[in-house]
């Protein structure tokens, strides 16, 4: 008998199993890509901005710190709270200066883009935008 290519294909097709487990293959590349490609550099610049916070608190941190040693168990609690709240929003804040840096400096960061041929300079303002506010995300581990 004749090797029937239309009843292979058919057989082939109709495999829920084997579909359902090509599927599951194709997401978890996706996945897979996705994280290594940009969610892990998001989340590595997030904490880099981070580690540079705390390595340089601002001065209201530092008194934080040297006022808890005078304070009981749950004052200490609350200032340990505190301190977390002002060196996650100075964290914010220098992302926002480094958004805004990029920004004014448009001209220079598009110049350097161009050299890049994978860098596309459309909307540059809003892909900039954009990416503060994923590495903010980031930061507060919501990606």
């Amino acid at each position: 008998m004749e090797k029937n290519d239309i009843y292979e294909l058919s057989r082939l097709l109709g495999n829920k199993d084997g579909l359902e487990n090509d599927f599951s293959q194709i997401m978890t590349m996706f996945r897979d890509t996705i994280q290594k490609k940009y969610l892990q550099k998001l989340h590595a610049t997030a904490n880099q901005r981070q580690n540079a916070v705390m390595e340089h608190p601002p001065k209201e941190v530092t008194l934080l710190r040297a006022m808890k040693a005078f304070t009981n168990d749950t004052g200490k609690q609350q200032m340990d709270n505190m301190i977390q709240a002002l060196l996650f929003l100075q964290t914010i804040q220098n992302i926002n200066q480094d958004v805004s840096l990029l920004l004014e400096n448009k001209e220079q960061t598009l110049q350097a883009m161009e050299a890049d041929q994978s860098a596309a300079p459309l909307s540059f303002d809003n892909h900039t935008r954009m990416t503060g506010l994923l590495v903010t995300l980031a930061l507060a581990n919501i990606i």
